[in-house]
């Protein structure tokens, strides 16, 4: 009986963060947007805060469409917005660090 219990939970949380990748995938770049602009002057923890700030409702209504569509309970709800809201969080930082690393291309006049 433990075993099973066991299972279920894992199978439903492996199940809950794939909706929550989809979620945070197809919140991504609508975040980016809103955020790209302020971003890339703000150390990793500053740019933590405020992707989560300004992630927050576009994260819900994704979340609202995928609870419905997926058909996951109400009392999971919680669970699923931070798994999305974490992974989307290491979306655009990780796109941050990348933007970063490209070297600025500066041309001058011959």
């Amino acid at each position: 009986m433990v075993i099973k219990s066991l299972l279920q939970k894992l199978t439903g949380d492996a199940q809950l963060k794939e909706v929550a990748e989809k979620i945070a995938q197809s919140s991504a770049s609508i975040v980016w947007t809103k955020v790209a602009h302020r971003v890339h002057g703000m150390t990793m923890p500053q740019a933590r805060g405020y992707v989560r700030g300004r992630a927050g409702r576009t994260v819900k209504v994704q979340l609202e469409q995928a609870l419905v569509k997926h058909g996951i309970h109400e009392a999971r709800r919680t669970k699923v917005l931070d798994y999305a809201m974490n992974s989307l969080i290491a979306t655009i930082l990780d796109r941050k660090h990348e933007q970063q690393l490209v070297p600025t291309i500066t041309r001058r006049a011959a």
